[in-house]
């Protein structure tokens, strides 16, 4: 059986867009989001705990020891795509690729100083050439933005959260709880800006939606339908029901421990950046750029271990040491 990747072509060819900085495109969402949980107590605690006690090695580990690499040699269309998309988000590494198995289509990154990015079988199976580089450029967005550990720190939380929620790390329970829903929160947040990466990557709003359509569970037999104007609709009547108070609070309750917004509000969320004129904004100006790949100026190492940090962000995204801009 052959996979959609065999059996489809790239679109277009894609744009490269020269010194991109994650704060071209975070999402304000995301920026505000960040705030909050880097100034709720104890956070700046258990963000070098998780440096101390090296969780966030063991998710690479964990993944990396179930997972196919992949290489010039093993999956070479593969790899074009992704070396494809390192360039157009001028990525100043290139984390290593791999592919795991599962019957749902998903991706995730992980690892701060060296990081990789992990597809399921899924991905390759079902999406696209260009819905699979939307999706790379998301997890891209997510490791060029510094989110890998703080996205790290979420699973840990999540994962063995009533184990953790005992010990609490060493904090009280009323702080630990507030940390944990502070964490959620930007979690969810962070997705917008990477989804904004994927789009910067695929460069077709239209392409992106489909891809979400598919992450919502979107029916293979079905693949061929030209559902997009239909699920923006949905979109539009979903954001409709924030006008009553009742689902307001469904909402809320809903989406508590969701690790990512809802499909429809991302999906809507491009064509609403798309329709500002931002996005083509930064794709003309980057594109004519004549910049050398290196880290932007405006960023800095951390003084405690010399990773390279995003202008404005609070902490460290490998120790969790403080940080202070002049």
């Amino acid at each position: 059986m052959e996979t959609q990747q065999q059996t489809d072509k790239q679109t277009t060819e894609k744009r490269k867009l020269h010194g991109l900085h994650p704060r071209d495109y975070e999402h304000p969402f995301d920026k505000q989001a960040l705030d909050i949980l880097e100034g709720t107590p104890g956070f700046e605690y258990v963000s070098k705990k998780m440096f101390e006690y090296g969780f966030e090695q063991l998710y690479k580990v964990e993944f990396t020891g179930s997972s196919i690499r992949v290489n010039e040699r093993n999956f070479p269309d593969l790899y074009k795509t992704y070396q494809e998309v390192t360039e157009i988000l001028y990525m100043d590494q290139q984390p290593e690729l791999y592919i795991t198995f599962s019957e749902h289509i998903n991706a995730f990154a992980a690892g701060v100083q060296k990081p990789i990015i992990v597809v399921t079988s899924a991905c390759i199976d079902h999406l696209t050439t260009d819905e699979l580089m939307h999706i790379m450029g998301h997890e891209m967005g997510h490791v060029k933005s510094n989110h890998v550990l703080y996205h790290t720190m979420g699973r840990v939380l999540n994962t063995v959260g009533g184990i953790v929620g005992q010990m609490t790390l060493g904090l009280g329970k009323v702080v630990f709880t507030g940390l944990q829903l502070a964490i959620y929160n930007w979690q969810r947040m962070s997705e917008f800006t990477a989804d904004r990466a994927g789009l910067l990557t695929c460069q077709d709003p239209n392409i992106a939606c489909s891809t979400m359509i598919k992450l919502a569970g979107l029916p293979k037999k079905y693949y061929h339908k030209n559902i997009v104007e239909d699920f923006i609709q949905q979109a539009k009547d979903f954001e409709d029901l924030d006008y009553e108070n009742i689902s307001k609070i469904a909402k809320l309750l809903a989406s508590r421990n969701r690790s990512h917004p809802w499909t429809v509000v991302r999906c809507a969320e491009f064509f609403k950046w798309v329709d500002s004129g931002e996005f083509d904004d930064i794709m003309n100006f980057h594109e004519n750029r004549q910049v050398e790949m290196k880290v932007s100026d405006s960023d800095k190492a951390c003084p405690n271990c010399n990773y390279m940090i995003v202008k404005g962000n609070g902490f460290c995204g490998n120790c969790g040491k403080k940080m202070v801009w002049g």
